[in-house]
């Protein structure tokens, strides 16, 4: 999919998960981090990277201000700049649910309520070619 950064899905079942999507769908293993009820993990499955996120039911993710639901995946599209989408969403009345702001992970990400679903935005710079 065009533009998609990841994929999030949160589970409170890391290692069904995981062995799903690498043993049982074939993704590869990229990274896995955490230890206990909250490990996590990226996965490459067909060209796109799945984040695994390992962890207690919450009602909220305390970061990006939307609601966790085990399995209840969230997409991450990439777009050049973070501000300009922000306000133009806005402007058309989009549900903000949190504003660009820098994660623990480094990232600069905003999340928007569409419908039922929630989608972030990443901010990807591009490289400058020389």
């Amino acid at each position: 999919m065009k533009g998609l950064e990841h994929l999030y899905i949160p589970t409170g079942k890391f290692e069904d998960a995981w062995n799903f999507w690498t043993e049982i769908a074939g993704g590869k293993a990229l990274e896995t981090w955490g230890d206990g009820g909250h490990r996590s993990g990226i996965v490459s499955f067909a060209g796109q990277s799945i984040v695994i996120g390992g962890d207690d039911e919450r009602d909220e993710d305390q970061e990006l201000g939307y609601p966790v639901r085990h399995g209840a995946a969230t997409l991450y599209f990439s777009t050049p700049n973070l501000n300009k989408l922000y306000k133009d969403l806005a402007n058309r009345g989009a549900s903000i649910l949190r504003g660009p702001l820098k994660t623990h992970w480094g990232a600069k990400v905003m999340t928007v309520k569409a419908g039922d679903a929630v989608i972030a935005f990443v901010e990807t710079k591009s490289k400058k070619r020389k």
